[in-house]
């Protein structure tokens, strides 16, 4: 019984070594490494001077050609969007950004969006690896019900978030390998045309979104320029009045939702290649007056 118990110590043990030492490798793979996401590519952003910042979901990623809108504008651009975030993730972008970088405007995608506050755990598993960032801890710790378990114990944050930061992405990253989707262009154009696709927006507009207020607080505090806009939609989506209630609470919002040809689009919410050519200029035209 005595050696029973003294193999299962030894076994436990090993595994609570063994589960510091895969953290700590982890950690200091992605540290170290070139970034494979728009969080890392942030997270190595200094003392830059940015003109133009688009936040947004994919709705951002996959319509705004930033090189475009740099010919079309004369300024620096970069796109920041992110497949699938939230607003709570664009916050993390923000708060991530101001804290080295001046940023003179932010275009930020805002429609159905705004319903929410919670963060994905697309964004969220790319920033644990550097949970240790004070940022990033606060931002999680106010997000996350598991932010202990992810904080304080070993390799828990790797285990829980493999899909994404597991041994496949990590080796990526250990061999500087590039990701299909550079995040330093941003843009990441889709293509075909799926039109009989349907959605549908809500029915009600939500009282007040608190994430939404903070992002125009760090803006108002930073002196950024905040531009609000909607991408369009093609005509499979319904309840499209949302945006129409959504533009009568903030009457800045440029309402680009509607008169986008069917053929322009990838799906219900996403332009392909040839519309997004076409909506990153007519969004130009729109907010140059505006731009600073």
């Amino acid at each position: 019984m005595k050696k029973f118990i003294i193999y299962s110590l030894s076994i436990i043990t090993l595994f609570i070594i063994l589960t510091y030492i895969c953290d700590f490798a982890y950690t200091l793979i992605y540290q170290k490494s070139n970034p494979r996401n728009k969080l890392q590519y942030i997270l190595n952003m200094n003392n830059q001077n940015i003109d133009v910042v688009f936040l947004g979901s994919s709705r951002v990623a996959n319509h705004i050609d930033s090189k475009v809108f740099d010919s079309l504008s004369g300024k620096k651009t970069i796109n920041l969007g992110v497949l699938g975030a939230s607003l709570n993730d664009n916050l993390l972008e923000l708060k991530l950004l101001v804290k080295s970088n001046l940023i003179k405007n932010l275009i930020l995608q805002l429609d159905d969006n705004y319903q929410y506050t919670n963060s994905t755990a697309i964004v969220t598993a790319g920033a644990v690896p550097f949970i240790r960032n004070k940022i990033i801890k606060e931002h999680i710790k106010n997000n996350l019900d598991n932010f202990n378990k992810l904080y304080y114990l070993p390799f828990y944050r790797y285990a829980t978030s493999d899909h994404k930061i597991g041994f496949r992405e990590s080796f990526f990253s250990l061999i500087n390998k590039k990701p299909k989707m550079d995040p330093k262009i941003g843009y990441y154009p889709k293509y075909g045309s799926y039109p009989k696709q349907t959605a549908m927006l809500p029915e009600t507009l939500v009282s007040e979104n608190l994430v939404f207020n903070e992002i125009k607080t760090i803006c108002r505090m930073n002196n950024i320029n905040l531009i609000l806009f909607v991408s369009p939609y093609s005509s499979k989506m319904r309840n499209i009045e949302y945006i129409d209630k959504l533009k009568e609470r903030y009457p800045e919002l440029i309402n680009m939702s509607r008169n986008y040809k069917d053929e322009l689009f990838y799906n219900y919410g996403h332009l392909n290649y040839k519309g997004s050519q076409v909506f990153t200029k007519d969004l130009f035209l729109s907010i140059n007056g505006l731009l600073e």
